[in-house]
């Protein structure tokens, strides 16, 4: 696949990213110990804020916390199953307990098997759907009366453009989970608006990422970026970008919406 160059973020600006929507505040990001999680968590620390970081392999977690305290933010690590309620219901007490507040939540759980409908099984669909929708019901289900005690709040899940357009790259299961997410987001936001708290979800198309690189072959990724008009990956950066946008003041009219990131994909439907 042909590597396309980002410009790099020069020092000085790094070092000016804080941001008034986010700064003193508290973000929970799941599944963060890598991906699309990690490139969260490091934004939203980035930007000033406190970031519980969230995985079942807590090594990747802890990882993604040197991280961001090498780069001078504020993280701490805390292994969480993001589809066992009683993991949930801990890690929204444990970061309550650290940081005194839940301000922003990324629910990022998500993972398909990738086989034929005729070669999926009920175990298949147990485990796609419990990490997939399951998780995002867990995360609201927690954070969401933890937000409105304070009276305000930012949510947003990782659906995917698997969830809105058919495309080979998903097995049904996953599809339907993540549309799943996509109905969830909204009726989240119908609910809990009047509370003050916003939900959305950012629906990525192609990211680039370890478990993508795992389930296909280089040429199968430039085969799946041709159904985009941008044709390559996202990076898990301009996923969290998204991200953040969605939890940011520029976004405060913004709620119940699915934001595709994805090349273009959507357009082309």
């Amino acid at each position: 696949m042909q590597e396309v160059a980002m410009p790099p973020i020069a020092e000085e600006e790094e070092a000016t990213m804080v941001d008034p929507s986010f700064a003193g505040r508290t973000a929970l990001v799941t599944g963060a110990g890598a991906g699309i999680g990690r490139a969260s968590a490091m934004a939203f620390a980035g930007r000033g804020a406190k970031v519980m970081v969230a995985d079942i392999d807590m090594a990747g977690a802890q990882e993604t916390v040197q991280l961001i305290h090498d780069a001078g933010g504020t993280a701490e690590a805390i292994l969480c199953n993001a589809a066992d309620g009683a993991s949930v219901e801990n890690l929204v007490h444990a970061t309550l307990e650290r940081f005194g507040s839940l301000d922003f939540a990324h629910n990022n759980v998500g993972c398909g098997v990738g086989k034929p409908l005729e070669e999926l099984t009920e175990d298949d669909y147990q485990f796609v759907s419990d990490l997939s929708l399951k998780s995002v019901f867990l995360g609201l289900r927690h954070e969401l009366p933890a937000m409105r005690a304070h009276g305000h709040g930012a949510i947003v899940n990782t659906a995917s453009m698997a969830g809105i357009s058919t495309t080979p790259a998903a097995d049904i299961i996953y599809a339907g989970a993540k549309a799943g997410v996509i109905q969830m987001t909204a009726h989240a936001a119908r609910a809990y608006g009047p509370y003050g708290i916003r939900v959305n979800c950012v629906a990525p198309g192609l990211v680039a990422t370890k478990i993508v690189s795992e389930m296909f072959t280089p040429e199968q990724q430039v085969e799946l970026a041709g159904d985009q008009i941008l044709k390559r990956p996202a990076s898990p950066d301009e996923i969290a970008s998204a991200v953040m946008f969605l939890c940011s003041t520029e976004a405060a009219m913004i709620t119940g919406m699915v934001m595709p990131v994805d090349g273009g994909q959507n357009a082309l439907r």
